[in-house]
């Protein structure tokens, strides 16, 4: 049995934020959008269903609140593909066009710069390191002498 290995989740708020600048992509609403993730699979431009887990962020549109999450037809309460086809729109070249158009294409294909070493903070030396004295009893709460 060959399981696939999970990858982490493609991050890009520049793309992000150039989504969320542009109008609802459905034709009649023209109201300022968020960042609407595709979950949906879609084998030809390597979009592989995601589940329960957020899609990478190239993969967004265009949609308002209304049309996004607020709406009693919105696209998170619904079987998302079917959703689309019943507006007649294919989201998935208005994706790669958004992708394109904020650089973010040219952002996947810079090298990855390697993540900068965590510092160790240094342990004191021995005779700088503050000492407990060995008769001095523990500090008590005062849990053990409660009045009756």
């Amino acid at each position: 049995m060959n399981l696939r290995q999970r990858s982490p989740r493609q991050r890009d708020e520049k793309h992000l934020a150039f989504v969320r600048t542009q109008p609802c992509c459905l034709p009649f609403c023209k109201r300022e959008a968020e960042a609407a993730h595709l979950r949906m699979a879609n084998l030809p431009t390597g979009k592989e269903f995601t589940g329960r887990g957020k899609p990478d962020d190239k993969y967004t549109v265009p949609l308002c609140p209304y049309h996004h999450r607020i709406g009693i037809d919105c696209q998170h309460n619904s079987n998302e593909r079917l959703w689309w086809e019943l507006r007649g729109i294919d989201p998935w070249p208005i994706a790669a066009s958004l992708w394109i158009a904020s650089g973010g294409f040219e952002r996947e294909l810079e090298p990855k710069r390697a993540p900068r070493p965590r510092k160790i903070k240094a342990r004191k030396p021995p005779e700088q390191r503050r000492k407990i004295p060995a008769g001095r009893p523990l500090q008590s709460r005062g849990f053990e002498r409660r009045p009756a």
